[in-house]
């Protein structure tokens, strides 16, 4: 062995842990969503609404990767297998935020928080059941710390459990997190078969489109009669909180693999409730501090243990 070689263990543990980073990162990127969505709400727009925005001014994006990537060729695309990579389109960033969005009708957003976070382990369970992949030790434990954060950060408010349709709401937003931890058990092996940046903008592609003709079908095509911050929230939503995280997580997976990736993902309503703290003022607790921390320790245990 050469003397300046990097022993292939540690060039391992380098390759999870940057995976680690990038899970973080579009986590983060991806609860950026939430911060945006009020803001553009306060203007008087509905979510529906406010979803078209986000998918209309990334769309450019990731038709602009697909055409000049030198990543994508066109072997790439024709070895699609497109029928699957249309179910997973459809699941992931339609369908789950779909379903989102008509819960958050009948649910306060911190029981919505609590419910669709349960997705990490439904990613675990599903992987074991269907692929057969063995939850490891590390994974059960960083699940058992991320999610004792979660329920400590999301139970410091009472939950309305007597407003109307609470059971629906209920229902809308398990779905939601159903839809979006099967986006993620198949994407690993669509991601090996035909390319991060190939699997990636063409399943977000099929997810706008679906959003697209979903507000057509509601609403018609007329989308130039809003305030002018609400574009401006639309295309910050459709870079940072689209663009950068589906590529940043669709890299992590492929590094770390989606069980690892849904853990680390818990993140994203912490991130949340920071960011709703400083840019919105809104109050931060004691008990979200706690509960922030215990996430925070979990992501650390699973991003220096490896990969289990």
């Amino acid at each position: 062995m050469n003397i300046g070689s990097t022993p292939k263990i540690w060039s391992s543990q380098n390759d999870f842990r940057k995976g680690v980073v990038l899970i973080l990162i579009g986590a983060a990127c991806f609860s950026t969503k939430a911060i945006f969505v009020k803001l553009t709400l306060a203007h008087g727009v509905d979510a529906i609404t406010a979803l078209m925005l986000r998918m209309l001014f990334a769309l450019p994006y990731y038709l602009g990767i697909i055409v000049f990537s030198p990543s994508i060729t066109l072997k790439n695309i024709k070895s699609a297998p497109w029928i699957k990579l249309l179910t997973i389109g459809l699941l992931g960033y339609y369908l789950a935020s779909l379903f989102d969005f008509m819960g958050l009708q009948y649910v306060q957003a911190n029981l919505e928080r609590l419910i669709i976070f349960i997705y990490p382990t439904l990613v675990l369970l599903l992987g074991a059941w269907l692929f057969k992949r063995k939850i490891s030790k590390p994974q059960a434990i960083a699940v058992a710390i991320t999610y004792s954060g979660i329920l400590i950060a999301c139970v410091s408010q009472d939950f309305d459990f007597n407003s109307t349709n609470i059971g629906l709401g209920i229902f809308y937003i398990f779905l939601s997190a159903l839809t979006y931890a099967f986006y993620l058990v198949f994407s690993d092996n669509l991601i090996r078969q035909i390319g991060i940046v190939t699997f990636n903008s063409l399943s977000m592609l099929i997810s706008i489109i679906a959003v697209l003709i979903h507000f057509g079908w509601i609403y018609g095509v007329n989308v130039f009669h809003y305030d002018w911050q609400v574009y401006v929230y639309g295309f910050l939503m459709g870079i940072i909180a689209t663009v950068i995280p589906t590529y940043t997580l669709t890299k992590g997976i492929s590094i770390i693999g989606s069980s690892n990736a849904a853990i680390l993902s818990t993140f994203g309503p912490i991130a949340t409730i920071l960011m709703s703290y400083f840019i919105l003022h809104e109050p931060f607790s004691l008990t979200q501090g706690i509960g922030t921390i215990l996430v925070l320790v979990g992501v650390l245990f699973l991003g220096l243990r490896g990969k289990g």
